[in-house]
C-alpha cells in the first residue's frame, strides 16, 4: 500500500491518500494531518575539513529538517525528540562537495530521499546553494510525507 501525505508551501498542508487498487486503507494506520513529522535540528557543528548539506522545510516557518555528511555518509534527522543518523543507501548525478542531488538514507525502519539543485554561485568560497529541491520521508508504518525544501551545502575549512 502506498500512502503519501504532501506538505505545501506557506504553511498550508493538504493530506492525499493513493491506495493500490483494490486494497484498503489499514484502520490501524491513521492518516497524518499533513504536517511534517520531521522536527527541527538544532544547530550543528562540523569538524574541520567536513561538508555537509543543509536543507530547511519551505514551511511557516521555515525549519532545518537535514542535515547530511559526506563522510560518513549519513543524513542526521530528528524524530520524538531524538536525533537519528540514516546511512546513505543510493546516489545519483554529479557531486558537488561530496554530496549529490538525488540521495537515499535509510535506517531504522524510516527513510528520506532528497532531490535537489545545487548552484555553485561565483563569490561563494566552499560550497554551493540549493534554491529548490524536495525530501520524501517514509515513517515506518509506510506513510509518506513530501516538502519543499531549500538549503546549502556548506564546508568547514
Amino acid at each position: 500500500m502506498m500512502m503519501r501525505c504532501f506538505g505545501l508551501v506557506g504553511g498550508l498542508a493538504l493530506a492525499l491518500l493513493l491506495a493500490e487498487p483494490g486494497r484498503a486503507l489499514a484502520e490501524d494506520a491513521p492518516a497524518p494531518t499533513g504536517v511534517l513529522p520531521l522536527e527541527g535540528l538544532p544547530t550543528q557543528t562540523l569538524a574541520s575539513g567536513q561538508c555537509a548539506l543543509f536543507l530547511w522545510a519551505r514551511t511557516t516557518p521555515p525549519r532545518r529538517v537535514l542535515m547530511a555528511l559526506q563522510d560518513p555518509a549519513i543524513a542526521r534527522i530528528r524524530l520524538d525528540g531524538k536525533s537519528l543518523d540514516l546511512p546513505r543507501v543510493a546516489a545519483e548525478g554529479e557531486a558537488l562537495y561530496g554530496h549529490f542531488p538525488v540521495q537515499r538514507f535509510e535506517g531504522d525502519g524510516v527513510s528520506v530521499s532528497v532531490t535537489i539543485q545545487m548552484d555553485a554561485r561565483s563569490g561563494l568560497v566552499g560550497g554551493v546553494v540549493v534554491p529548490a529541491g524536495w525530501l520524501e520521508y517514509r515513517d515506518r508504518k509506510g506513510w509518506e510525507t513530501i516538502v519543499p525544501v531549500a538549503g546549502m551545502v556548506g564546508c568547514q575549512p
